[in-house]
């Protein structure tokens, strides 16, 4: 990693972030945004979603959390989805990044804030970490699988992720 000053004004001029996409809490990121970065894409629907050149700050555990509560494969090739899909996936991402924020975040090894305060979200991951545990949709009786794609660990429920 590095550090990197830049006077407010020029920041607009540093190539590390000049191709970054916006963050998911801003208004930026919405329905016709995705419709449109997804267009022609053949990736799945995961790697977008981890691309921080089509949004920025989704990591893995977010992105699987997201896609559960969409009710989305991970897998599934991104210029496939729906409207409605699209629609689930700007308003889980806001959800669950907000709710994150409310419980200080996750804390899976050694995260912590600027107080020293570990995060708590983690304990209401609906399928993150959760392997071979009982889905946490009331009507469902499957157990969340763990896969690999783009080798990070994806968790989801075959029965309510399509």
């Amino acid at each position: 990693g590095f550090i990197k000053i830049y006077e407010t004004n020029m920041i607009s001029e540093s190539k590390h972030l000049q191709y970054l996409g916006p963050e998911p809490l801003q208004n930026k990121w919405n329905t016709l945004y995705l419709k449109k970065y997804i267009i022609g894409r053949k990736r799945s629907i995961k790697n977008i979603l981890m691309d921080q050149k089509c949004v920025s700050g989704l990591g893995n555990i977010y992105v699987n959390e997201i896609l559960f509560l969409a009710g989305i494969k991970p897998a599934r090739r991104a210029n496939q989805l729906k409207k409605f899909e699209i629609e689930k996936i700007i308003k889980f991402s806001k959800k669950i990044l907000k709710n994150s924020i409310k419980f200080g975040g996750s804390t899976i090894k050694d995260f912590s804030s600027e107080n020293g305060k570990k995060g708590v979200f983690q304990q209401h991951f609906k399928v993150y970490g959760r392997e071979n545990q009982k889905c946490s949709n009331v009507d469902c009786n499957l157990r969340i699988i763990r896969t690999v794609i783009s080798n990070r660990a994806t968790f989801l429920c075959k029965k309510c992720q399509k």
